[in-house]
């Protein structure tokens, strides 16, 4: 990623270089820019996990510290930079995830066809998501679990389990326990959809 990004800033010039959240992309985009003497402006700037063996925490925070414009969700993300001696450049725009829930809350309609297509009654189920890498990439952590999410199921509370690749791929041919859904990754919508059919009702 630093290669060809190099190479297009270099070409392109840009007057400055928007970076996103917490990925690799975010973090390679930023140092790319920085050493070009180009201004990286940093989207979510600010937010802190407090656990410095995520990827994500490490990005995160280089990617502040390479940033001139840095625009925080909040005011606790601020506050974030602040203590990290981080005070120039630093505006509150808002919350980029919360104006896209906002925008793409489905209707009613969708929502019901997306629960009728899986059988499930609103309200009467869990959704569980599981893909960062401590623990997707940690056996002893991924075992317990779905093993919790077997035990909400053992309870009557049905699992929707959409599973990312890199969770599919440590669970291997590991059998799911009974009313733990498997699903392929959800999208947006799909997902929306499940969410909010989980909590109402």
């Amino acid at each position: 990623m630093l290669e060809l990004l190099d190479a297009l800033i270099a070409s392109r010039r840009p007057g400055l270089v928007l970076v996103y959240g917490d990925t690799n992309s975010t973090l390679a985009g930023a140092l790319a820019a920085a050493k070009l003497g180009v201004p990286v402006a940093h989207v979510e700037a600010g937010l802190r996990s407090w656990n410095p063996s995520m990827p994500e925490e490490v990005n995160r925070r280089l990617t502040d510290h390479l940033a001139s414009l840095l625009l925080c969700p909040s005011g606790h993300s601020q506050a974030n930079l602040a203590a990290e001696g981080i005070t120039r450049g630093v505006h509150v725009t808002g919350d980029v995830n919360l104006d896209a829930l906002l925008r793409h809350l489905p209707g009613r309609a969708e929502q019901d066809a997306v629960l009728d297509g899986l059988g499930l009654q609103t309200g009467a189920f869990a959704v569980a998501t599981v893909h960062r890498a401590e623990n997707t990439d940690d056996p002893g952590r991924l075992a317990a679990i779905v093993t919790a999410l077997g035990r909400l199921a053992g309870e009557g509370l049905p699992v929707v389990f959409p599973l990312h690749p890199r969770t599919r791929e440590r669970l291997g041919r590991a059998e799911l326990p009974s009313g733990v859904i498997a699903r392929p990754p959800a999208g947006f919508r799909e997902l929306l959809c499940l969410e909010a059919g989980r909590g109402s009702g």
